[in-house]
């Protein structure tokens, strides 16, 4: 980890969400179903694309107040599309990486994201902090990773400007 974290993010398999919402049984639960709104996620309701996101929120905490910040007790869940053990992109299903390339585990024996899907997520809105993660990371992607990522942008986010910075990393010294 290169920073603090305001909340916990988790990735789960869309066709696993059922799974959540058992485990999480008391919990309160929105689905964010519009930009900046969380809606209750009712029993029974199936969450597809376009929806990705679910909040879960300790038992008798009630909904997210208006304007939502992350809460540390708080947790935000991710839903992802795969096709049997084929991760898909949400936001171009042109993109796809085996399931077990997905992950990985922490120095501190945490499970994460690759940081090569974790900054191809971040390109979108290329907030302060994405952009000090994708600074600190690129010295760490291997030269695999760097590939990956830079194809991946260049589907998802053509003319995205960490495009020209993999490139030169990937540069051979003068």
């Amino acid at each position: 980890m290169t920073r603090d974290h305001e909340d916990v993010e988790v990735g789960v398999l869309r066709r696993d969400q059922e799974a959540v919402r058992s485990f999480l049984r008391g919990w309160s639960l929105f689905a964010c179903r519009r930009p900046g709104s969380w809606d209750p996620w009712e029993e029974g309701d199936r969450l597809e694309l376009p929806i990705h996101q679910v909040l879960a929120r300790p038992p008798g905490s009630g909904p997210p107040p208006d304007p939502w910040e992350p809460q540390a007790e708080e947790l935000q869940f991710f839903l992802d599309d795969a096709e049997g053990d084929v991760w898909i992109c949400r936001r171009d299903a042109r993109i796809r990486r085996p399931l077990d390339e997905l992950a990985m585990v922490t120095a501190s024996g945490l499970p994460a994201v690759v940081p090569d899907v974790q900054l191809l997520y971040k390109a979108k809105h290329h907030l302060d902090k994405d952009e000090r993660d994708f600074h600190a990371a690129l010295r760490r992607l291997s030269p695999a990773q760097r590939a990956w990522l830079r194809e991946a942008l260049e589907i998802a986010h053509p003319g995205d400007p960490w495009l020209a910075r993999l490139a030169a990393s990937d540069a051979p010294d003068p």
